[in-house]
Formats: C-alpha cells, structure tokens, sequence
C-alpha cells in the first residue's frame, strides 16, 4: 500500500500542466538504475480521438519498450470529462542525466524533461556480464575483393537467463554479400567452472569493392536474475557485439588484366564422358556429352568464369547446355561449382583430341597466382567421314548430276512411260522395273535420313539457346547483375557458334545497340572505378535486345554465320 501511495506522490509531483492545462506529463520516477525502465505518460485532457506521436528524436536516448494508448469519458453530475492517455516505456540507452524532447500531440506539445540515469555498481556490472555476452570472430580481418570473410556470432548464457526476441540474422553490410551457413547451433560448454549454453552462428562474407568494410553491431534482449543488496531482482539487459572494421584489398597488379579476377583457396576441374570414350572407340556421327565441373572452394558458383575450349570445328561439332551453378552453403564455408555439359558429334575418323584448357585463378591464403589445368582428352574415332558421306549423298540428288545424265527424247521418254504403265496394268513387274523402284526407294530413305540427322544438333542447339536466353533475361529483370558476363558469354556463343570476341562483334554488327549494351555491363565490373550505370537503362536494352525478332537481312545474315554441320569439299 506505501509503495502505491509512493508511485501517485511522484506521478503528481512529476505532473508539468502544458497550453492551459490541455497536455499533462508525468514520469514513474526521475532516477533510475541504467538497467531499469521508466514510465512516461502523456495525458490530452477534453481529447477524444487520439493521434500518432512521433517518437523518433526519442530514440536518441532510449529504447522503446511498450506504447500504449488509451481513452477515458465520464460524465459526473451533469459536467462531462474525457482524456486520450499515451503511455511509453523507455529503457536508458546510457548512463547521466537524458533529455525526454518535446512531444507533440497533434497541435499540441509537451515541454522537455530529463531522468537521471545511475550507473550500475561496477561488480554488479561484472555479474551480469559474465551472465551473458556475445563472442564474434573472423577468419580474416585482411580480404581481397570478393573473397570469403568467414564470420562467427557465439552468444554465451547461464543458468537462469532468459532470452528474448530470437537470435539477430545475418548482418546487412553496405557493398557486400552475406551468406548464411548451415543454421543456428545450440550447444553447451564449460568455462571458469560455470556451464554455458551457446547459440552459434555462422556467415560468408563477400565484399563487393575495395577499401574498408564494416561489419555493424547486433544485439538482443535477455534477462538476468542479480543479486543487490541482499534482494534477488530480475533486471532487464541488452547484450550486443562491438562493430568490426575489415581493409578490403583490390586486385593484385601482378595478376592478369585480361584473366577474369577468381579469389580461392582451391580450385578442381574435372571431366566426365557420356557414353565413356575413353575407354574405346566409337563411330563417325556418334553423339556423346562432356561434362566439365569446375569447384571453388571459399567461394560461389556464380564468380566461376567459362571455360575457353577451342574445339577443332573439322573434328567435332559441339552444342554446349546453359551452365548450371551450385553452392554448397551447409558446411563451415562456401562450396562453389560450376557445372557445364557439351554435346558433341565426331566428323572424322582417327586419333581426335578436345583440346586442354586453364583456369587462373589467386590463392588467398597464400597470395600468390596458380594456374588449374583440365588436360587434353584422346578419342579413337571409326568409320567414314560425314564430309565424304554427305557429299555422295547431296552427289545423288543433285540437279548437276540429273542435268548431266544422257538426255532422251521426247518420243523415246514417251514410249517407256507407256511400257511403264503396261507393265504396271497388266502386274508384270520385270526386274528393270524392280530394279528403278528399289534405287529411288534407297535415294528417298537416304535423303531423309541425312534430314534428320543434320536436324537433330540443330535443334539440340536451339532448345539451349532459348534455355539460355530465358535465363539471361530473367536474370537481368531481378536486377542481380553479379557475374552476370560469364552467363552473356555462353548465350554469344550458342547463338552464333562463335568464340566469345567474335560473337560478341557478330552481335554488334546484327543490332548495334548491343555495344552500349555490353558497354555498361563491362562498366559494372569492380574494376571500374566510375560511377555505376543505371540498372534501369541496362534491363531497358535488355529486353529489347533479348526479345527483339531478327529481320530478314539479320536471319540471312546469322544462318551464313552458323557453322555447318557437313561441309563440302570441292
């Protein structure tokens, strides 16, 4: 009852009557411990309806615990009374005396008002923190740009704490990439005698530009039961981590300007085959799929450029898939891959070889430039060459070959047209006869299987083409332009069997707005130290360019540019 009888004393004395006793204040108590909430109440007398309060310059000093509004009508003996109650709990951010700023209440507002904050004893101060605290850690506080900073969040707690809230998520870091790996563990761990429970966090940090990083604070609220002055109370605290400043080197000089910039700390290429030709042969036209995954460790899938694979075009005619990329993100670091499958058919017979390729990339650990290398695959190739094969086929059917052949007369024409039509009347099939039906019936099935067949990596080509394209756009309209060259550079040479500075010419001289397209692309890169181009502009160019239908001169044009699947030989 004395405690009740204390709380209204203040809340009276504390009461500052504002614009002809139209706002009123009161606080639950002008000094408080640092760990302590105080009341604030707002009273709008004659008020009926109640407004928004700004509280934003409020949260200066505190913490915004509870806010709370209510409304009172009475009528007493004829004479009517109403009011608009704002109640705010406020939690001290630091210790001294704090300013509570002016509120307004619609037209209204309050006057300022100050509540001394005490700070805690410092061996009460010691308790609490060995109660509860956050430890953070980085692998690396010395990056280059784009490479892995591995972060770890570990909040310790004992026995009788009480947590609130859930943990913080992953930290938003101004030009960066967070990635979140594995989810939150929960363990337990003895230290200096005490038994903890430990929640456990680990992230990915990439850095997307060079200079200095910084890794903002977190915190959570918890409370702690504390022993003062002989009295158990439970006291309300929020338990944060220190913010973290991280130099973010650019790329080394000694690396390569034209090498795209790959950071790691390991780097695998390998190969695969289907069917496996590498263990026999196989025949002339035969179709078989490479598949090549390249493996970063310490980084994504997606910063993995294509590989550059100049495959002999008299051996072989290849028709690559849309690259697939994959992270694996459950393990105490990124696991990059870059997965890409080529579908080939051999033109020739002998000893064939695909070509070896490079990839260089910068070893983070112990900064220095290496080079992976994917070696030269043999492939023991039987039968005839398509060249030769097509050529005797089209030699069959061509009109140079029926314009040469001994010409007839009309008379003559005309009487075995007639004997023709007797021999089929009267159903004596004779072997000359026999004979023509089974050549033009062998010339048919030639000619329409040399269709299909030449039809066939055609349309191989074609569904990844449009695959590739689907994806390019849609990736363009999320606005995520990360390492978005690698996936341009594979649609450039699907769409014109062309190596990647070649198709990109072809491209330009086919619709040249495509030059300021790949301009502003390459404008993105980290290397560029200018102003970034508009997102806006690059999707606008995009779509037009991506969805835009070839005109006739361009389709006549891109077919002569394709590669042929049999060429002549003269």
């Amino acid at each position: 009852m004395v405690a009740v009888l204390r709380y209204w004393v203040l809340l009276l004395l504390g009461t500052t009557c504002l614009g002809h006793a139209e706002l009123s204040t009161r606080l639950s108590s002008n000094s408080i411990e640092e760990l302590e909430s105080v009341r604030l109440v707002i009273r709008d007398h004659g008020a009926q309806q109640t407004e928004t309060l700004d509280l934003t310059e409020l949260q200066n000093n505190f913490h915004i615990m509870g806010n709370n509004t209510s409304k009172q009508y009475q009528y007493i003996n004829g004479r009517t009374q109403s009011w608009v109650d704002y109640q705010i709990t406020l939690q001290p951010k630091r210790t001294g005396d704090l300013t509570i700023p002016a509120i307004n209440v619609g037209t209204k507002s309050t006057s300022p008002l100050t509540v001394r904050v005490v700070p805690l004893a410092p061996a009460t101060r010691q308790k609490i923190d060995e109660l509860v605290f956050y430890e953070q850690t980085f692998s690396n506080l010395d990056a280059y740009v784009q490479g892995q900073i591995l972060m770890q969040r570990q909040l310790f707690y004992s026995n009788g704490v009480q947590l609130y809230g859930g943990q913080p998520t992953a930290p938003k870091i101004k030009d960066a990439v967070v990635i979140t790996l594995g989810e939150n563990r929960a363990s337990t761990v003895q230290r200096d005698g005490k038994l903890y429970g430990v929640v456990t966090q680990n992230y990915a940090i990439f850095p997307e530009s060079s200079g200095t990083l910084t890794v903002p604070s977190v915190e959570m609220t918890a409370s702690v039961r504390v022993l003062n002055n002989n009295r158990v109370s439970r006291k309300g605290v929020r338990v944060s981590t220190e913010p973290q400043a991280i130099n973010v080197r650019a790329v080394p000089d000694n690396y390569p300007r034209n090498e795209p910039w790959l950071p790691a700390t390991d780097v695998t290429v390998t190969q695969s085959f289907e069917p496996d030709v590498t263990q026999g042969s196989i025949k002339v036209g035969d179709t078989f799929t490479q598949t090549i995954q390249v493996t970063v460790t310490s980084n994504t899938g997606s910063i993995v450029p294509p590989l550059n694979l100049a495959v002999p075009e008299e051996q072989f005619r290849q028709y690559p898939d849309p690259p697939e990329l994959k992270d694996d993100t459950l393990g105490n670091e990124v696991i990059g891959r870059r997965i890409e499958r080529r579908n080939f058919i051999a033109l020739q017979p002998g000893a064939l070889s695909l070509p070896s390729s490079e990839m260089v990339w910068w070893d983070t650990q112990s900064n220095r430039l290496r080079n992976t290398t994917l070696p030269a695959t043999s492939i023991s190739v039987t039968g005839t060459a398509i060249t030769s094969q097509s050529n005797e086929a089209s030699q069959a059917i061509t009109p140079e070959q029926s314009s040469a052949a001994p010409q007839s007369s009309p008379s003559t024409s005309i009487t075995e047209n007639q004997n023709l039509a007797t021999d089929l009347s009267t159903s004596r099939i004779t072997p000359g006869l026999l004979g023509k039906l089974g050549l033009g019936l062998i010339v048919i099935v030639m000619v329409w299987l040399s269709w299909r067949y030449a039809q066939r990596p055609y349309q191989m080509r074609q569904r990844a083409l449009e695959r590739c394209r689907k994806d390019l756009l849609k990736k363009i309209q999320n606005q995520n332009f990360d390492n978005i060259q690698p996936l341009v550079s594979d649609y450039l040479k699907l769409r014109y069997g062309l190596t990647h500075n070649k198709a990109r010419e072809a491209w330009i001289n086919d619709q040249p707005e495509a030059a300021t397209f790949l301009h502003l692309l390459d404008q993105s890169s980290y290397r560029q130290k200018v102003k970034k181009p508009s997102k806006d502009r690059i999707l606008q160019l995009a779509t037009h360019l991506l969805n835009a239908k070839a005109t006739k001169a361009q389709k006549e044009k891109r077919s002569a540019s394709l590669p042929a699947l049999y060429p002549q030989t003269r």
